[in-house]
């Protein structure tokens, strides 16, 4: 052999292992078992690396937004301010509605106590005056006709003092919850 061809021998012999592996590499199948099925090596990345999350040659002064994303952005705090009104003023109605409903629970509940203490006065006085008209009788028939003439007053008195109560308490609840079922009307019909 010529030192020539020994030379072109030993140039592909050598390229001969560099084939084998390149080839070794690409034909490794990727499930095992399936011989056809190549695998194959993703390229490299320009931005992959240790300066992938470099902060420094992020120019976000130099960056123009899109038209239609600053559109959006300002359509979206446009909303955002609107609907912040529309709790602000629907919170202030609501507080303004829980007020005057407390100052109707407490005007209401000063008048049934007031009229409860005036049933209570007019209550002790009848007694007070049966029993000095019954230190007064002379017999025991008088004393019977007096206790009867007083059961059927004082019958007569709480059945008028049940009613006013009654009549009282209910005026207070239709009061009491008149401006919320107002309030809760108009939410329904703005809704």
């Amino acid at each position: 052999m010529t030192a020539t061809k020994a030379k072109t021998t030993r140039t592909r012999a050598a390229s001969k292992p560099a084939t084998a592996a390149k080839t070794a590499e690409t034909t490794t199948p990727i499930i095992p078992g399936m011989p056809g099925f190549e695998a194959f090596k993703l390229p490299e990345m320009p931005f992959a690396g240790a300066d992938m999350f470099d902060v420094s040659k992020f120019d976000a002064a130099n960056m123009e937004v899109p038209t239609m994303v600053r559109d959006m952005a300002e359509k979206a705090v446009s909303q955002t301010k609107d609907g912040y009104a529309k709790v602000k003023a629907a919170a202030e109605e609501s507080i303004d509605v829980v007020e005057e409903t407390l100052e109707t629970v407490r005007e209401t509940a000063l008048e049934v106590q007031h009229k409860a203490m005036d049933n209570a006065k007019a209550n002790t006085d009848a007694a007070y005056d049966f029993f000095k008209d019954l230190f007064s009788v002379k017999s025991v028939s008088e004393a019977v006709e007096l206790q009867t003439s007083f059961a059927r007053q004082q019958f007569e008195m709480m059945s008028a003092q049940s009613k006013d109560l009654s009549s009282l308490t209910g005026k207070a609840m239709t009061e009491t919850f008149t401006p919320a079922k107002q309030a809760a009307e108009k939410v329904m019909k703005a809704a």
